[in-house]
C-alpha cells in the first residue's frame, strides 16, 4: 500500500473509532432518562462528570445542526449539513488521489477531516442529530463562567485537521511539488532511455567467413 493511502486510512480509523466509541459512552452514561423531553424538569438529574474543575466536563447534549452547535435551529439543517458533508468527502477522496504517493503527512490530516467529517454523518444517518459531550469552559475576572458550545471528538478531528493543513501548507505545497518534480524526472529519463535505445544505431551481425 503507498504511504499516503495508508498514514490515511490509520488517521481516519483513529479519528472514528474514538468518535463513535467517545459518543456510544456519552449516551450510556451522560444522557438523561427521558431525554430531551425530560430537560428542563425539576426532577431531572443531569449527570455532568468533571475533568478539570472549572475548565473541562462532561455534559450530554444532542445538535441537530453542525459542529459547535452552529445552525441548531435552522430548518432543513439535518439534510442540508448530510449533503455539504457528502460534497466534503467527495473533494477530500479526490485530493488524496491526485496527491504523489510520498506525501504520507498531508494524506494523513486529510484522514482526520475524512473521519470525523464520517463520525457525524453516521450520527445524522442513525439517530437524526449529532451526539455532544465536551464541554470547556473558564471563569471570567466578573465571576461569570463562559462555556465553549459543547462539541465531540469528530469536530475535534475536523478542527485540528484543517488547523494543520492550513499551519503546514507551505511546507506540504512544497513537498507536493518536489514529489512531482521527482516523478517527472523520473518519467523524462525513463523517456530519454527508450528513445536513445531507439535511435542507437543496430549492430551489423558477424558475417561468416
Amino acid at each position: 500500500m503507498k504511504a499516503k493511502y495508508l498514514s490515511f486510512v490509520l488517521l481516519f480509523i483513529l479519528a472514528l473509532a474514538l468518535d463513535q466509541g467517545t459518543k456510544v459512552w456519552a449516551r450510556h452514561n451522560l444522557k438523561p432518562d427521558g431525554y430531551p423531553q425530560s430537560i428542563g424538569r425539576r426532577e431531572t438529574v443531569v449527570p455532568i462528570k468533571t475533568v478539570i474543575r472549572g475548565y473541562f466536563d462532561m455534559r450530554y447534549s444532542e445538535n441537530p445542526g453542525s459542529a459547535f452547535g452552529l445552525f441548531r435551529n435552522m430548518q432543513g439543517a439535518r439534510t442540508g449539513l448530510l449533503l455539504v458533508g457528502l460534497l466534503c468527502l467527495g473533494v477530500i477522496g479526490l485530493w488524496l488521489y491526485r496527491l504523489p504517493a510520498a506525501t504520507p503527512w498531508l494524506s494523513g490530516k486529510l484522514g482526520l477531516l475524512a473521519g470525523g467529517a464520517i463520525g457525524n454523518i453516521y450520527d445524522r444517518l442513525m439517530f437524526s442529530r449529532v451526539t455532544d459531550f465536551i464541554v470547556w469552559k473558564y471563569t471570567g475576572k466578573d465571576g461569570i463562567p463562559h462555556e465553549w458550545p459543547t462539541f465531540n471528538i469528530a469536530d475535534a478531528a475536523l478542527v485540528i485537521g484543517v488547523i494543520a493543513i492550513l499551519i503546514d501548507w507551505p511546507r506540504d505545497r512544497a513537498m507536493v511539488e518536489l514529489a512531482e518534480a521527482e516523478k517527472n524526472e523520473k518519467k523524462g529519463g525513463s523517456g530519454d532511455a527508450s528513445t536513445a535505445s531507439k535511435d542507437a544505431p543496430a549492430k551489423e551481425a558477424p558475417s561468416a567467413t
